[in-house]
Formats: C-alpha cells, sequence, structure tokens
C-alpha cells in the first residue's frame, strides 16, 4: 500500500468503518478531510492525526503516514 488512499481504505477495511464521518472521528478530521485522502487530493495525513489514529486503532502512526514500518502496533 503505497498511496495514502489505499491505506485509509485498508484502514477502514480492517476496522469494519464504512462512512467517512465514523473514519474521522477516530483522528479529529473532518469528512471532507477523510474525502480528500481517498481521492487523493490530499497525498499525505498530517502526523497530528496519524497519532491520533494511533492512539485509537492498532494502527502504526509510521506506517499511516508514511506507508514504512509495521502496519500495527
Amino acid at each position: 500500500m503505497k498511496t495514502t488512499a489505499e491505506r485509509v481504505e485498508h484502514m477502514m477495511k480492517t476496522l469494519h468503518i464504512e462512512g467517512q464521518t465514523e473514519f474521522g472521528l477516530l483522528c479529529g478530521a473532518s469528512r471532507s478531510t477523510v474525502n480528500q485522502w481517498l481521492s487523493g487530493r490530499i497525498k499525505n495525513i498530517d502526523p497530528r492525526y496519524a497519532f491520533k489514529l494511533e492512539e485509537n486503532s492498532p494502527f502504526n502512526a509510521k506506517w499511516i503516514i508514511l506507508g514504512e514500518g509495521k502496519i500495527r502496533k
């Protein structure tokens, strides 16, 4: 999973989340921001969202941001 969109899709599928709003609640992002990640308009997830996601999910912030390292904590 090289792109932010691929990683977000993977996280949503793994967490059984269908809605962009629900995913946004996990990281403090708006539905619009999540939509832009999925569409590729925003290429990188800001670290503040990635670390919040790391707190609220089993995913590693480094992987969320860069697509490198272990996927899960």
